[in-house]
């Protein structure tokens, strides 16, 4: 059985098994969970902080945390939104496919990020321009 996907077929077979797109989607599940309890964390340590009134390399060592905090968090939430998004391409069966080209995502890749919406080449053709 063939089914067309952007102008590329995919056989069936040639994508993922039922099982390698369940271990992906523990995977992805698992990150998200992490994801979210060190944004907790986080906000935790911002609120449940006392502001001290130290003196001045107090205050600005307090503001360098503050911002590594803000960009983490910032990290954090943009990868939550990748995974996010994989997990409603698992839901709407069109997981491990590049996103670009419609070709198969291998399974290797997705291993290492399952949150990947290109392939390989694909992906690094994007990040060198």
């Amino acid at each position: 059985m063939r089914t067309e996907t952007r102008g590329h077929r995919v056989t069936k077979g040639e994508g993922l098994s039922a099982a390698q797109r369940e271990q992906l989607r523990r995977a992805l599940e698992t990150k998200k969970a992490q994801l979210l309890l060190a944004c907790e964390e986080r906000e935790e340590e911002v609120t449940g902080g006392e502001v001290d009134a130290g003196d001045e390399a107090d205050v600005a060592e307090g503001v360098i945390e503050d911002r590594q905090r803000a960009a983490l968090d910032e990290h954090d939430r943009a990868l939550l939104g990748e995974i996010e998004h994989a997990l409603a391409r698992i839901d709407a069966g069109n997981y491990g496919v590049s996103e670009k080209s419609g070709r198969p995502i291998r399974f290797e890749r997705l291993l290492a990020v399952p949150w990947a919406r290109y392939d390989t080449d694909e992906a690094e053709r994007a990040e060198h321009g």
